[in-house]
């Protein structure tokens, strides 16, 4: 039967700074409160699709792998012949609403396909998105939900903002009684993790520096990024420190935008199914590399899950992927839609999960990184499409270049020769995937055009 679904993704979180994961600072209280319900549910072992939000966001919107809606270059939008999960469920009576304040999820993307109501909010949009009314709360409480009267830009949180229009739409469809399918992207845990006034200081206990010369630290990272790795992200272990507290503190005030519009979900709506996670990780000098990109290890690849409101839906350790929760989704509210890459988390389990990443993306991000600085050696890394298969043991890598054989979770060393049995049964589990689930989904390619105030924002947030 129809239900209410609230999907958030949040941005940049990996499972091991969660709550979920017994991490040393509580920085999701509200995400394990959830998980902790009779018919809650979290999964240890999940892991995206890709390692950066537009790929991993058209994955989770389409059912398909990033090699396969191809959506996985700073180049491709979603061709316009790949149906999409909105659109289904928009086709069977769905209220359909986003929430982003990314360029990557956003019309330009394609990604706003099959949304009957979709809010980009940029600095150029945020009013007419939000209303008048919000920004002028918004207004008002800069120093309680971002970084205080400043123009700085890059300081700035919008989980307000976005709370604000995702409570409005659960409000709107339970008065007029239309089953809702919100899905909320919360970008304040984006670099430069910048958290709001009053999540500043709270976990200052984990550096030396003062909470001011955090402040600084981050912004001049996040301002810097590409140059960072070049020089082989050369942090002392207080500013190590430093940059993860305040991350952390970022992560503290998005679990708490979730609980606002998950309270009102479940105050307005009839037993809303509620899923959260995250587009992907973070990197903090895993392989030399900040953000996300280039790489596919379980520093931007792991990601929290937690789903609350389906039947027989039960915590466990094994590998999932975000297809496997929107697959239950759909088939808990009755929606057809083929999602090739899922599995009913009722059903089955799966063998391995796969992250992918683009050739074509990290040779770009690979070159800018080089232009900072002439020593960076980029031979270290895969060349062409990477496609990462998972199990509970290994991480089995391959590229163009190579193939790699990780035990996981402390190794970092290849181990392929060694496990050589186990490295050639993953790689031709690897090459029947790609036959079956990796080819293009359409022959179409269409272009992602930014306009300037778009590509100013990816600017900032160390896309270009």
């Amino acid at each position: 039967m129809p239900r209410d679904i609230v999907w958030i993704t949040l941005e940049s979180v990996r499972q091991d700074h969660t709550s979920l994961d017994g991490y040393h600072r509580d920085t999701t209280p509200f995400l394990q409160s959830l998980a902790d319900r009779s018919n809650g549910a979290t999964f240890k072992h999940c892991f995206s699709h890709d390692v950066w939000t537009r790929a991993s966001s058209a994955s989770i919107l389409t059912g398909l792998a990033s090699s396969s809606h191809r959506t996985w270059t700073q180049e491709n939008r979603l061709s316009s012949d790949v149906p999409t999960i909105p659109e289904a469920l928009q086709r069977t009576g769905y209220r359909t609403a986003c929430v982003s304040p990314n360029p990557q999820l956003s019309e330009v993307t394609g990604l706003a396909r099959g949304f009957d109501h979709f809010h980009y909010l940029g600095k150029d949009t945020l009013l007419d998105e939000a209303g008048v009314l919000t920004v002028l709360g918004y207004l008002t409480k800069l120093n309680q939900h971002s970084a205080g009267y400043t123009t700085d830009t890059a300081k700035h949180s919008v989980g307000y903002v976005s709370d604000a229009i995702a409570r409005r739409h659960i409000r709107e469809a339970a008065q007029a009684d239309e089953e809702l399918f919100l899905y909320v992207h919360l970008g304040d845990s984006h670099h430069p993790y910048y958290p709001p006034k009053p999540y500043q200081d709270l976990f200052a206990d984990g550096f030396e520096m003062s909470v001011g010369e955090a402040l600084d630290l981050v912004l001049e990272m996040s301002s810097d990024l590409h140059g960072y790795i070049a020089r082989g992200v050369p942090f002392t272990n207080d500013e190590w420190n430093a940059l993860q507290a305040m991350y952390d503190a970022t992560i503290r005030y998005v679990d708490d935008t979730v609980r606002s519009i998950v309270e009102c979900a479940e105050n307005r709506l009839n037993d809303p199914i509620i899923v959260v996670t995250s587009d992907h990780g973070e990197l903090f000098g895993e392989q030399e590399m900040l953000a996300h990109m280039v790489v596919a290890d379980d520093a931007v690849s792991h990601v929290p899950l937690v789903v609350c409101g389906i039947e027989d839906v039960e915590s466990h350790n094994n590998v999932v992927q975000h297809a496997d929760a929107m697959k239950t989704v759909l088939a808990e509210v009755g929606v057809e839609f083929e999602v090739p890459i899922g599995y009913d988390l009722r059903e089955q389990d799966r063998e391995f999960a796969v992250t992918q990443r683009s050739g074509v993306r990290c040779a770009s991000k690979l070159d800018m990184i080089g232009e900072r600085d002439d020593a960076f050696d980029a031979s270290r890394y895969h060349v062409g499409d990477l496609t990462s298969l998972r199990t509970l043991d290994y991480r089995y890598q391959q590229s163009e270049s190579s193939e790699e054989l990780f035990a996981v979770p402390e190794g970092v060393s290849d181990v392929s020769e060694e496990r050589s049995d186990a490295c050639a049964e993953l790689a031709q589990k690897c090459e029947s995937w790609l036959r079956t689930y990796g080819r293009p989904k359409s022959e179409r390619e269409e272009q992602a055009e930014f306009d300037d105030s778009m590509t100013a924002h990816l600017e900032d947030l160390g896309y270009l």
